[in-house]
């Protein structure tokens, strides 16, 4: 490899090892972008290839384990992960190529992280990675992105006037309730006078005498604050849905617009 880059040798890569450990992020970053930009050329040139001949890019982005010793200590932000079929201690490199007819592969980039990472949430990460390093993008089909934002408009309307609609029915349910409270509390103090009453006049309930009459209203008005707060409840939850499907929604429609 050195008499290939006209070299006479190279440091040992134990000592290249121990060197690079004692770098600050900053430092391995810059050492990151001067490698990018020897590299460039070549890239160039491999792109430039493709296109004269029409053949399509092709990009090849995953995530790679790199497991350590289970029982090590030493190597920070290391966790558990699937790598190699295997739950292991390690990281997970997010490294993207290019598939090149010159060289085989051309490696664009490779990114750091913990063991415990999964590809689906460094896709866009990885895409555009891939982009920028290659200085292209594919096509954007704004007007796809245009009629699903179209398509989302009618119902996000929908689901708001319907939260419109729920929050009034929200209020009107617990004007209700609290009507019945009051109602209920009067009752209460009206069958507390009236038995007060019959004991001082020494007056026994009878079956339409105005305590009996009493009782029965206070029953009923126990019965309908159940109905009224189950009702108040049922709507809460009705606006606890409806709230939830428009945060999906709402986030949808950015993306869209952002896109």
């Amino acid at each position: 490899m050195a008499e290939a880059w006209g070299q006479s040798g190279w440091a040992d890569y134990s000592g290249v090892s121990r060197t690079l450990s004692a770098l600050s992020w900053a430092e391995a970053q810059a050492i990151v972008a001067v490698l990018e930009e020897v590299s460039q050329p070549y890239l160039q040139a491999e792109l430039q290839q493709l296109r004269l001949s029409g053949q399509r890019l092709r990009i090849d982005a995953d995530l790679t384990g790199l497991p350590v010793s289970n029982t090590s200590r030493t190597y920070p932000n290391a966790a558990y992960g699937h790598m190699d079929d295997e739950v292991r201690l390690g990281y997970q490199a997010g490294v993207v190529s290019l598939v090149s007819p010159t060289y085989g592969r051309i490696w664009l980039s490779a990114t750091h992280h913990p063991g415990d990472t999964i590809s689906s949430t460094q896709a866009e990460g990885l895409v555009l990675e891939a982009e920028r390093r290659i200085g292209q993008r594919p096509k954007r089909r704004t007007e796809l992105l245009q009629k699903r934002i179209e398509a989302l408009e009618p119902h996000l309307q929908k689901i708001l006037e319907r939260l419109n609609t729920q929050q009034k029915a929200i209020q009107y349910f617990q004007e209700r309730l609290d009507e019945t409270q009051r109602q209920s509390q009067e009752q209460q103090t009206r069958v507390n006078d009236l038995e007060k009453y019959y004991q001082v006049r020494q007056q026994e309930e009878r079956p339409t005498s105005q305590l009996t009459k009493a009782h029965q209203r206070t029953l009923m008005l126990v019965r309908r604050l159940k109905r009224r707060e189950t009702a108040r409840l049922s709507a809460n939850r009705r606006l606890a849905k409806l709230r939830f499907t428009g945060k999906k929604l709402k986030p949808k429609r950015l993306a869209c617009r952002n896109a």
